[in-house]
């Protein structure tokens, strides 16, 4: 086994290498992956995966095997490709067996035994492909010879490290797709926050945090996510690809579905309790949680019985958006022999409880009136109920109860319902057998803590539009008490009689008022961040007037009515038949909201669209609809998805402007469970409040740049003296990130008015603070769009000067800036920075300035650790200037091209050379003359195999392993191209 060996750079990297060997995965060096690779456009370890082939399936031949592994290999860099090879990962795909002259499960992994499988970990993993530039992973994670997760480290001083890590795998997708072609899943890390998500679904909304208790530590993160028999069942049951808006995507189930899936599993094993209740805030993921759970049921028949699953719904769409996947859901189980039947009609439904079926039915939960008692009275049937609140308050739940008096009963909700006007709710029926009245609960405030979900923020509309109090309480809260509202059909007829409500909310001149602060307040305060938003009225009549009102103030295609049909309406309400969208635009409008750069803008809606509807980039919900309870918080819950733009700004909260007066007062308006949204549904005045206050601190701790000087030496004083250190910019780049993030929120708000200068002067020292330790010259800032907008043409920093050097680094320009003004550290800085850009830009000479640039970086740590000064790390830099420039000398004189001189300089002290008397000029005017005649070497395997061999015979004095060594060496340097 190797060492490994603790690079300056290695805090993180190898730190999990080892964490990941002290629970069985076995390390490799770079060197020892990339043999058993073979090269590195290959990212297979084919002779493993062959030999664990043969292993698993003895009924395969060896030609088989290999012609097994060509297939892997051959599968495309693509998220088509990736599902594939998880298919084969998982047993699901077949090869023919020539004996039995039948068709056979291929295995690939043994998942019922974890260690006959062999687990590797290793780092530096790069991939190359012919005639393009290559990316490395950090460390790759691969069993069975097939890599299955990637991981991104970053430096845990960094202040954006998540994000950069995000970042860098986006571009992989992008550049080098291969990297990707393999993995599933992929971690990211800085040590001190850990992050796992799927590849091809590289998205901050997709991603989680790995959960684990503060006091708990990094091995124990890398441990318990990488233990191999749960990281197996990752693998086999937890990832998934599904089809959303017509496209393919890949989630992984994050751990309160998998905790909430082991739950329903073993309630379901369990003969003394026969049910249960899943309760998980809207957004959480529901939907996949309840399908994976009765998946696995259906999969192991031995476990269950060859079991039945009945999955009741309330609407023809199960997650309409999610139709495409659950089709293609059915179409695989029924591939791994689960049957699956849609019972279309009571009839279908009853034949199928009469016949015995064995395997998913799936019904609305309406089929089940007048279901014969007692039809199917087996214990190894599991019911699962989505919505369960809407359902069980009526008689339909005590049809299908008494159908299955022996099923095991789930069910599914985000908003449990106490009571009702009909009897006993949700907790009731579910809960009776838990002592908490749930099987498993993910809050509201545990999803916005994971960030699954964001807060949501509420301000009020004018008085002069918002419905009066006693007007509100008199005509919705009273009668909504008294009729017990669980869904927005039951909402809708509450409003039918509150007919002196409704005509306030229709009124001409009130919807010209509504819509015209609708439209500034969008074009102000939403549009800016390039998000969108829902205005939702309060019934059909009244969306095709604000259609008609807002087309007088925007843009007609901003703005389109989604609405329920009513063949009455073309006599009854004309304008509302005329504007009534056909089902295929509606298709289309659900789509394009859903995008950045297209049209509508704005929905206006009533009912649809108000549950089971997931766009992101929804941001602001325009309320003048009366709402309560569970319908109110499913509506107001389209806005908290997070959301993260090509640009990588994140969305951070969802706003609702209430037109009605609803959210006044919480308690009153979510009766069922207030307590479960405090601080999380919240005024923006608490917004307001948190910036005040942030600003505040941040300009007594950022803004003083002391007395005396210019103001360019002032902006140098703050930037280099009080930013030196990275623990220093890390926590002013989080606490401005905070402040940026309100600032987007509450502007323009006339309360901001006051701290416009000190936002602006903190922006831009932001903006100097990032350019000024960047990796590259010319960094832009990640400032935010409003921010962006509020100091764009500032010539100047304000009072603080600017910093935009750009220097050379050579003995000439340091000692040029000897003589300069300015702070020792900030030269250092752009000297350094300068050697960085020469490296980038000519890719041919960083064999020859890597060791110099490393040594620089070496002095700059000192700097930052303050265990040097600003002019000690200028004399140590004078010196590296000097010896830059007598290499570049040496490598004119030489004759040589910058790669074959990059030989020469790299083995100029080798000592196992000298041993043998073997000059490396010489070696590297044999390796360039090689090049002539084996021109296409660095692509053609063939003629680098020829290249090698010829590159053997000037090396014969050496011993196998130094030749091989200095041979490999020799490739690196002179036929892989710069990343």
């Amino acid at each position: 086994m190797s060492t490994l060996k603790i690079s300056e750079a290695g805090s993180v990297q190898f730190p999990m290498v080892k964490h990941a060997e002290e629970i069985g995965w076995e390390p490799l060096t770079p060197f020892e992956a990339l043999t058993r690779r073979g090269d590195e456009s290959s990212n297979l370890f084919r002779g493993v995966l062959e030999r664990k082939i043969l292993e698993f399936n003895p009924w395969l031949s060896a030609d088989a095997a290999r012609s097994i592994v060509e297939t892997l290999d051959a599968l495309p860099a693509t998220i088509d490709g990736n599902r594939e090879l998880l298919a084969w990962l998982r047993g699901e795909r077949q090869w023919y067996d020539e004996t039995e002259k039948r068709h056979r499960r291929v295995q690939l992994i043994d998942f019922e035994h974890v260690e006959t499988n062999a687990f590797h970990v290793t780092w530096e993993w790069k991939i190359k492909p012919p005639a393009r530039k290559g990316n490395r992973a950090d460390v790759m994670f691969v069993i069975n010879g097939v890599p299955v997760c990637i991981v991104e480290h970053k430096n845990p001083k960094d202040g954006d490290a998540i994000e950069r890590g995000i970042k860098q795998l986006r571009r992989y997708e992008l550049e080098t797709p291969e990297l990707l072609a393999a993995p599933q899943l992929f971690n990211v890390t800085h040590l001190l926050d850990y992050w796992y998500g799927v590849t091809w679904n590289v998205n901050r909304r997709d991603m989680a945090r790995w959960k684990q208790m503060p006091e708990q530590s990094y091995r124990f993160a890398v441990q318990s996510f990488f233990e191999r028999t749960d990281f197996l069942r990752t693998l086999e049951h937890w990832i998934l690809f599904y089809v959303q808006d017509g496209e393919t995507r890949k989630s992984v189930l994050r751990q309160h579905q998998r905790r909430a899936i082991d739950a329903i599993l073993d309630r379901c094993l369990d003969p003394a309790k026969t049910r249960g209740l899943i309760w998980h805030t809207q957004g959480s993921g529901k939907t996949f949680t309840l399908l994976t759970a009765a998946r696995q049921i259906l999969e192991d028949k031995a476990r269950f019985s060859n079991a039945t699953v009945i999955l009741v719904v309330d609407r023809t769409e199960l997650e309409g958006q999610l139709k495409g996947w659950v089709e293609r859901l059915l179409g695989e189980m029924q591939q791994q022999d689960i049957a699956v039947r849609r019972a279309n009609n009571k009839a279908e439904l009853q034949a199928l409880l009469d016949a015995d079926f064995r395997g998913l039915i799936i019904s609305m939960i309406h089929k089940f009136e007048a279901i014969r008692k007692d039809s199917c009275l087996r214990d190894n049937v599991y019911v699962f109920i989505d919505e369960a609140h809407r359902s069980v308050a009526k008689d339909l739940g005590t049809y299908l109860m008494a159908a299955v008096p022996k099923a095991t009963i789930i069910g599914f909700t985000g908003t449990p319902i106490a009571r009702t006007s009909q009897g006993e709710g949700t907790f009731k029926i579910f809960g009776a057998q838990d002592e908490l009245g749930y099987l498993d609960k993910y809050s509201i405030a545990e999803s916005i803590a994971d960030e699954t979900t964001l807060p949501i923020k509420h301000v009020m509309a004018p008085s002069t539009m918002t419905v009066p109090t006693e007007q509100l309480d008199k005509e919705f809260f009273a009668l909504a008490d008294s009729e017990g509202v669980t869904d927005v059909e039951e909402l809708n007829k509450v409003l039918d009689r509150a007919v002196g409500l409704r005509t306030f909310l229709c009124a001409d001149d009130r919807i010209e008022k509504v819509a015209a602060f609708v439209a500034e307040h969008f074009k102000e305060s939403v549009l800016p961040l390039g998000y969108k938003a829902f205005l939702v009225a309060v019934n059909r009549e009244a969306c095709a007037k604000y259609k008609r009102a807002l087309d007088k103030l925007l843009p007609p295609e901003w703005s389109v009515p989604v609405y329920t049909e009513n063949a009455a309406d073309a006599i009854d309400r004309p304008l509302v038949a005329e504007l009534q969208l056909s089902p295929e635009r509606e298709e289309d409008v659900r789509l394009l909201f859903k995008k950045p750069a297209e049209d509508p803008k704005i929905l206006i809606v009533t009912d649809k669209l108000l549950t089971g509807y997931d766009a992101p980039l929804l941001y602001c919900l325009y309320l003048d609809k009366p709402m309560r309870d569970h319908v109110l918080l499913q509506s107001i819950a389209r806005v908290n998805r997070p959301y993260v733009d090509a640009n990588g700004v994140q969305k951070r909260v969802g706003l609702v402007v209430d037109f009605v007066g609803v959210l006044r007062e919480l308690k009153k308006a979510l009766q069922f469970d207030s307590s479960d949204v405090s601080g999380v549904i919240e005024d923006l005045d608490v917004l307001l409040q948190d910036f005040q206050q942030k600003i505040a601190q941040a300009e007594t701790d950022y803004l003083d740049a002391g007395e005396g000087g210019s103001a360019d030496e002032r902006l140098e004083r703050l930037v280099y003296g009080r930013f030196l250190a990275p623990e220093a910019r890390k926590a002013f780049f989080e606490a401005y990130k905070d402040i940026e993030a309100l600032w987007e929120i509450l502007s323009p708000s006339p309360e901001l008015r006051d701290h416009i200068a000190t936002y602006k002067h903190l922006s831009q020292l932001y903006a100097a603070v990032r350019n000024a330790y960047a990796d590259k010259v010319g960094f832009v800032a990640d400032l935010a769009y409003k921010t962006r907008r509020l100091i764009e043409g500032s010539a100047t920093q304000e009072g603080l000067g600017r910093l935009t050097k750009s220097v050379t680094f050579d003995v000439k320009t340091l000692e040029s800036l000897r003589g300069e003004k300015g702070s020792d550290e900030g030269k250092v800085f752009n000297l350094v920075r300068g050697l960085q850009q020469e490296i980038d830009e000519d890719a041919a000479t960083a064999p020859v300035l890597q060791p110099l640039k490393d040594r620089a970086e070496r002095i700059l740590k000192d700097l930052e650790e303050r265990k040097t000064t600003g002019l000690a790390a200028m004399d140590l830099l004078a010196q590296l200037a000097a010896e830059k420039e007598a290499a570049l000398k040496t490598a004119r004189e030489s004759g040589l091209a910058a790669r074959a001189f990059a030989i020469y300089w790299t083995l100029r002290g080798d000592a196992a050379l000298q041993g043998a008397s073997i000059e490396a000029m010489e070696i590297a005017r044999e390796a360039e003359a090689l090049l002539g005649r084996f021109p296409n070497a660095a692509v053609n395997p063939d003629e680098q195999r020829r290249f090698r061999a010829a590159l053997y015979k000037p090396l014969l004095a050496l011993s196998q392993d130094e030749r091989a060594r200095v041979v490999d060496l020799v490739v690196k340097l002179l036929l892989t191209e710069g990343e």
